[in-house]
C-alpha cells in the first residue's frame, strides 16, 4: 500500500464525516429567537414540552457539567452517588453537600435525585446530631434541596407534593415536633425564601393561632400548588391520585390536632376543626381517577346507593312477579336471624336489627339478567338497560367503598364533625387541666376535672362511636389509669360513664367501633329494661300503699261506726236503767239501784261496745230497746218515761 492510497482513503473518510454532519445539523439545530423552530429534534422537544426551558430553570452550570462529561454523564453520576454515601458514613457534611449539588447538576430532571437526597438529609443525616437545633438545620437543608428540585422540574407534581409532605410530616410528627414547630414559626429567613417561591406564609391560610406561620399549613399550601399543577394538565406520575389528593385536606386536620396538643383549647381550636371539616368535604366532592374507566367522588357513596335503589325499584316495577320470586328465593338462603331482621318493618327494627338487615342485603344475590329475561317481552329491552345501569352503579359503589377504606375516609369525616363541637373542645380542655393538676399533686382538683371530662367523653363516644379507634382514645385510657391511681382504686362502679370503654380497652388493648357500639346498645337496652322494671315496681308499691291507706280509712270508718253504735247502746242502757218495773211499786231504793247499774254499764262502754245482759235482775229476759225515731220525726215518750215523770211530779 503506497502513500497515494492512504491519502485517498483519508479523504474519503473525511468526506463521509462531512456528509454525516449535515443531517445531524439539520436534526439537532437548536431553536432560535423570532419564532424559529430549529431542527427536527428541537421541534419535537417543543411539541412534547420536554425542552430545557419547559422542564425548569436553565442552569448554565448544569449544561457545562453535561458537556464536560463527554457522554459519560451516567458513569460520573454513579461515582458521585457512591461518594455521597461514603461522606455520610464518615460524617463529612460539607463534602456531602457539595457532592449532592454536583449530582443535581448532572441529573437535574431526575426526580429521584431530589427525593432521595432530601430524605437523606432530613431523616438520616439529621439524626447524627445531638442538639435539636442542629437537627432542625438539616431538616431545613432537606426542604431547601427539594425546593431547588421543584424549580428544576416545573412539571413534576410528585416533587411538589413531596415538599409539602416534608414540611408537614417531618416537622410535625418527629420526636422533636414541639421544638421543630417553634423553630419553624420563628425562622424568618426560611419564611422569606418561601415568599420568593410564591408560598404565601404571610396569609391567614398559613398562620396558626399565635399568628405565626405553621408548618402544617405551609405544607398544605405546597400540596395545593401541586393540585393546581395537575389541574392545568400535568399528569401525576409515580403516585396514586387518591394518596396525592388526600394529603392536603389531612394536613388541616393535623394542624387542628397539633394546636390542641399544645394547649389551644378554645374557640380557635373549634374554628380550626371547622376549616378542616370543610376541606375534607371538598376533598370528598373531588373527582378522583381510578383504575377503572371512570372517576369517583368519595363523599357521594350515599348518593350512589340511593341511585342503585331507585334503579332496582324501577326494575321491580318493570319485571313484576319475576323479580319478587327471584328475591324471595335469595332471601330463603339467608340464616333465620337475617330473615327475621328483613321481615321486620324498618320503623320497628332495633339498631341491631337495622345493622343486621343492612348487612344481609349485601348477601341477597338476585340474578338480574334472569329477571330481565323472564319479564314481559314488551319490557325486556327496558329491563336489560336497567340491569346494565345497576351493574355500573355496583362497580362504582365497590370502587368508592374500597377507596374510602384505603384512607379511612369515614373516620376523618366523623372526627372533623365531632371535634368542632363545643363539648369536645371542653372535654379536651378538662383532660388537659386535669393532667396539669395531677402533675402538680392537686389530687382533689384533678379527680373532679377527670370525672367531669369522663362524663362528656361518654356522651361523645355514644354519638360518635368511631372515635374509640382514634389516637385520642389511647390517651384517654392513659388518663383513666392515672385517675384510678389518684383515687387509689381499681374497681369500676356500674354507673361509671366510661365503664364499657375501660373494659374493652383492658381486654383487647384497643376498641373496635362496631363492638363498642354493639355493647353500648346492649347496655342501653338493659338499662331501659331495668328502668321499666323499676317503674313497674314503683307502681306496685304505690298501689299497695294506696290499698293500705284505703284499708286504714275503712278501718277508721268502721271504728267510728262502732263508736256511734256504742253511744247508741249506752243511751239505750241509760234509758232502761231509768225505767221502773211498774209505776205503782217503784221506790227511791229501786231508782238508786237502777242508777248504779247504769253507771256500771257506762264504764263498760268506755272500753268496748256494751253487751246485752242475758237476763234482768228478776230473772226475766230483758226487753229490747224501743226503736229510735228517724231524723225529723217527733220523739214519742215511752210509757215508762211517762210513769217516771208522773211519779217525780207527784213526789
Amino acid at each position: 500500500m503506497n502513500r497515494t492510497t492512504v491519502l485517498r482513503r483519508k479523504l474519503i473518510y473525511l468526506m463521509i464525516l462531512v456528509v454525516m454532519l449535515i443531517p445531524l445539523y439539520l436534526l439537532g439545530q437548536p431553536s432560535g429567537g423570532g419564532g424559529e423552530g430549529g431542527g427536527q429534534l428541537a421541534q419535537l422537544r417543543g411539541k412534547y414540552d420536554i425542552a430545557e426551558s419547559d422542564l425548569g430553570e436553565i442552569s448554565p452550570a448544569s449544561e457545562t457539567m453535561k458537556l464536560a462529561s463527554l457522554g459519560l454523564r451516567g458513569v460520573a453520576a454513579s461515582l458521585l452517588w457512591k461518594k455521597s454515601h461514603d461522606y455520610r458514613v464518615m460524617h463529612e457534611w460539607d463534602r456531602l453537600k457539595a457532592t449532592l449539588n454536583n449530582i443535581a447538576l448532572l441529573q437535574p430532571h431526575f426526580d429521584k435525585v431530589w427525593e432521595f437526597q432530601a430524605h437523606n438529609l432530613a431523616y438520616n443525616v439529621s439524626t447524627e446530631f445531638d442538639d435539636y437545633r442542629q437537627r432542625y438545620e438539616m431538616v431545613r437543608e432537606g426542604t431547601e434541596f427539594l425546593t431547588k428540585g421543584v424549580n428544576q422540574n416545573r412539571k413534576a407534581p410528585r416533587l411538589v407534593w413531596y415538599t409539602g409532605w416534608f414540611y408537614g410530616q417531618k416537622m410535625g410528627m418527629s420526636d422533636e415536633k414541639k421544638q421543630f414547630r417553634r423553630l419553624f414559626s420563628e425562622d424568618e429567613k426560611l419564611h422569606e425564601d418561601l415568599l420568593n417561591e410564591d408560598i404565601a406564609v404571610d396569609s391567614p391560610e398559613a398562620r396558626g393561632p399565635m399568628n405565626k406561620p405553621d408548618n402544617w399549613l405551609v405544607g398544605r399550601l405546597w400540596l395545593y400548588r401541586g393540585y393546581d399543577l395537575v389541574e392545568s394538565g400535568v399528569q401525576i406520575r409515580r403516585q396514586t391520585p387518591l394518596n396525592f389528593y388526600e394529603t392536603g385536606p389531612k394536613w388541616r386536620l393535623k394542624h387542628a390536632e397539633a394546636i390542641e396538643d399544645e394547649g389551644v383549647l378554645d374557640e380557635r381550636a373549634q374554628n380550626a376543626w371547622q376549616l378542616a371539616s370543610a376541606d375534607w368535604k371538598s376533598f370528598g366532592n373531588r373527582s378522583v381517577p381510578t383504575t377503572a374507566a371512570f372517576t369517583i367522588k368519595l363523599g357521594q357513596l350515599d348518593e350512589l346507593i340511593r341511585q342503585r335503589e331507585d334503579k332496582i325499584e324501577k326494575l321491580r316495577e318493570v319485571t313484576g312477579d319475576a323479580y319478587v320470586e327471584a328475591e324471595a328465593k335469595a332471601i330463603e338462603k339467608l340464616d333465620p336471624v337475617q330473615r327475621d331482621a328483613l321481615s321486620t318493618p324498618r320503623e320497628e327494627r332495633s339498631k341491631s336489627q337495622q345493622s343486621i338487615a343492612e348487612k344481609a342485603r349485601q348477601f341477597i344475590s338476585v340474578d338480574y339478567d334472569a329477571v330481565a329475561r323472564a319479564a314481559d317481552p314488551s319490557k325486556q329491552l327496558e329491563a336489560l338497560q336497567l340491569v346494565e345501569d345497576v351493574k355500573d352503579l355496583d362497580e362504582r359503589i365497590l370502587k368508592t367503598e374500597g377507596y374510602r377504606k384505603q384512607i379511612n375516609y369515614p373516620y376523618w369525616d366523623t372526627l372533623a364533625m365531632a371535634e368542632q363541637e363545643e363539648r369536645t373542645v371542653r372535654a379536651r380542655r378538662l383532660i388537659y387541666e386535669a393532667e396539669k393538676a395531677n402533675a402538680d399533686a392537686e389530687l382533689e382538683k384533678a379527680i373532679s376535672l377527670y370525672e367531669e371530662a369522663f362524663e362528656v367523653w361518654a356522651e361523645i363516644f355514644d354519638d360518635y362511636p368511631i372515635l374509640v379507634i382514634d389516637d385520642t382514645a389511647e390517651d384517654l385510657y392513659d388518663s383513666l389509669r392515672r385517675y384510678r391511681i389518684a383515687i387509689d382504686s381499681d374497681e369500676i362502679p356500674d354507673d361509671f360513664p366510661l365503664k364499657t370503654f375501660i373494659e374493652l380497652m383492658g381486654e383487647y388493648g384497643q376498641v373496635d367501633q362496631d363492638m363498642y357500639e354493639q355493647v353500648r346498645q346492649t347496655q342501653k337496652e338493659l338499662a331501659a329494661q331495668r328502668q321499666v322494671e323499676l317503674e313497674e315496681e314503683e307502681r306496685r308499691l304505690e298501689e299497695a300503699a294506696a290499698k293500705e291507706a284505703a284499708e286504714a280509712e275503712n278501718s277508721e270508718a268502721d271504728s267510728e261506726m262502732k263508736a256511734d253504735e256504742a253511744d247508741k247502746t249506752e243511751a239505750a242502757d241509760e234509758s232502761e236503767a231509768d225505767e221502773p218495773e211498774s209505776a205503782e211499786s217503784s221506790s227511791e231504793e229501786e231508782v238508786a239501784e237502777m242508777k248504779e247499774e247504769a253507771e256500771t254499764s257506762e264504764e263498760q262502754t268506755d272500753g268496748e261496745p256494751a253487751k246485752e245482759d242475758e237476763s234482768t235482775s228478776d230473772g226475766s229476759d230483758e226487753p229490747k230497746p224501743e226503736p229510735q225515731p228517724e231524723p225529723g220525726q217527733p220523739e214519742v215518750d215511752s210509757p215508762g218515761d211517762a210513769a217516771v215523770e208522773s211519779d217525780e211530779s207527784g213526789s
